[in-house]
């Protein structure tokens, strides 16, 4: 009964995905940027809520993890030979390098994980204002490494030749398997665990 039960909380959002992915497929393809960006934001929500809406926190760092996955994943998928004209300064092991799409986003959500580690270690025993002021200073730290840091992007030249390669279908894809795995989490021991350090930190 219980997996009836689950299975019927995860159809909403599921199905609301696939609408949305059916939905895009009827339009002209310039419309459907915007319901690839849509699924896109999704999948980023979704895994937001992953700590922040079992935890309570407000955590801004997130997005700055979100970033700087972003940031490797375009980076890396420029073509090595456009790389010495828009991002003259790169560090050499960025600029020689091109990956395609699916490798790109493997090591985006490994660096991106690295950096979500690192900074966790210090910042994990905040809770409450504290979390949310240190996760703030992440983000801010973060936004200003991505945009003037030339050794790793463009700097303040514009982020451009990234290759388009995330279409309708691979964004309700992503977005229906962060779901899931956001759904699972939840629903798992570590997801009750952390829910009941919202609700009651002392007893946690």
């Amino acid at each position: 009964m219980r997996r009836v039960v689950a299975l019927q909380e995860l159809a909403g959002p599921a199905l609301l995905v696939i609408v949305a992915a059916l939905l895009g497929t009827a339009v002209s393809f310039s419309t459907q940027t915007y319901f690839t960006d849509a699924l896109v934001k999704v999948a980023i929500v979704a895994a937001l809520y992953v700590f922040i809406g079992n935890s309570g926190v407000l955590s801004f760092g997130h997005i700055s993890f979100v970033a700087v996955g972003a940031w490797t994943a375009g980076v890396l998928s420029v073509p090595a030979a456009e790389k010495p004209a828009i991002m003259p300064n790169l560090a050499g092991f960025l600029r020689d390098r091109s990956t395609g799409n699916l490798s790109s986003l493997a090591l985006a959500a490994l660096v991106g994980g690295i950096c979500a580690l690192v900074v966790a270690l210090p910042l994990m025993r905040l809770s409450g204002l504290a979390a949310g002021i240190a996760t703030f200073g992440v983000l801010e730290i973060t936004h200003n490494m991505l945009r003037y840091e030339e050794r790793i992007g463009p700097g303040l030249n514009t982020f451009s030749s990234v290759p388009e390669t995330t279409g309708l279908r691979q964004a309700a894809l992503g977005a229906l398997v962060v779901i899931v795995i956001a759904f699972a989490y939840g629903r798992s021991r570590f997801g009750r665990l952390l829910r009941a350090t919202r609700e009651d930190p002392a007893a946690a």
